[in-house]
């Protein structure tokens, strides 16, 4: 019976790898300057998923460091820390790192790890990661795999580093 699971956990994870794969083909621009990517840098239209996380920062009072907008959303949430121990693979010390410091700066993959944590939209993870001073981008396949799992409402973190290792072998932590 367990082996039996074990072998769906698989398929369905080789099915996600064969998924992300072709939305990276889609979306993924190899040269930003060419001519035959220029659409790619139209202007953004209002976006009502853009607006909602722009109306939650305003209710917050605007945080603007990265440890103030976690902190915000953990608050909102109330989750206890150890559901988001295990769903997001945090240190127990993670929320007193951040109490400590509001200058903090996590890596990327921990800031995406917290975005998937709290189960955070698209563009509720875009704001996040800008905090800390990263950004998802259609050149690197990480991000677009990133993206497809946010897009897709898919916060399982153990499901997205097998799809990291499969396609681009690197895991979720070493992302920086």
């Amino acid at each position: 019976m367990f082996f039996s699971s074990k072998k769906k956990i698989k398929k369905r994870r080789d099915n996600l790898c064969k998924e992300a794969d072709i939305f990276i083909q889609v979306h993924f621009v190899r040269e930003r300057n060419s001519e035959k990517y220029k659409f790619n840098t139209l202007t953004l239209k209002s976006d009502p998923e853009r607006d909602k996380v722009n109306e939650w920062y305003n209710a917050h009072n605007n945080p603007e460091s990265y440890s103030e907008i976690v902190s915000a959303y953990y608050k909102d949430l109330g989750k206890e820390t150890s559901v988001l121990f295990e769903k997001g693979v945090l240190e127990k010390d993670y929320f007193t790192k951040l109490e400590k410091s509001l200058s903090y700066i996590p890596s990327k993959g921990e800031a995406v790890i917290i975005c998937f944590a709290f189960k955070l939209s698209f563009e509720a993870s875009r704001a996040l990661l800008k905090s800390a001073g990263y950004a998802l981008t259609n050149s690197e396949k990480t991000d677009l795999i990133i993206r497809f799992f946010l897009e897709n409402n898919n916060y399982n973190v153990h499901d997205l580093n097998y799809v990291l290792i499969k396609i681009c072998d690197i895991k979720l932590r070493d992302i920086v």
